[in-house]
């Protein structure tokens, strides 16, 4: 079950988050997306969390800011249906444009990011921490006006 991801669900996310993500974000990061009005959603299983999705998004644009699916449920289509759903919502809302970073070494979203009409626009130099230094971001966007 896809639905509005909610405060009360920060124990379920970050318990994902620590799983899934190299340098996870902090409860701290979270709590401040809420803060400042920032919109997502999650996947649920059995009243399980499985994945999640939390954007950032203007009158003219969106950023997908996290994206986490627990590796037992990759590769069954939830990070395309979360994808999917706040790119919708963006689109129903007027936003022309979203955007996204990704780690250079994470094929697997990349590949996802170019099948759903994602192109590379550009890259942060040693955007990403690492445990051994840091990894370059790939900057993606994609127009909401296209079909």
């Amino acid at each position: 079950m896809l639905r509005t991801l909610f405060q009360s669900d920060l124990d379920q996310l970050l318990v994902i988050e620590k799983i899934v993500h190299v340098t996870p974000w902090v409860e701290a990061t979270f709590k401040a997306c809420f803060q400042s009005g920032y919109i997502g959603w999650v996947v649920e299983i059995n009243k399980k969390i499985i994945g999640f999705i939390i954007i950032s998004q203007t009158i003219e644009e969106c950023h997908v800011l996290n994206v986490g699916v627990l590796h037992e449920y990759q590769h069954q289509g939830f990070g395309r249906k979360l994808l999917e759903h706040a790119l919708s919502h963006a689109k129903q809302h007027g936003i022309g444009m979203a955007y996204l970073e990704v780690r250079r070494s994470n094929s697997r979203a990349i590949s996802l990011y170019k099948q759903m009409q994602f192109h590379q626009v550009g890259e942060r130099k040693g955007y990403y921490p690492t445990v051994s230094g840091n990894e370059d971001a790939l900057i993606f966007a994609k127009s909401l006006h296209e079909n």
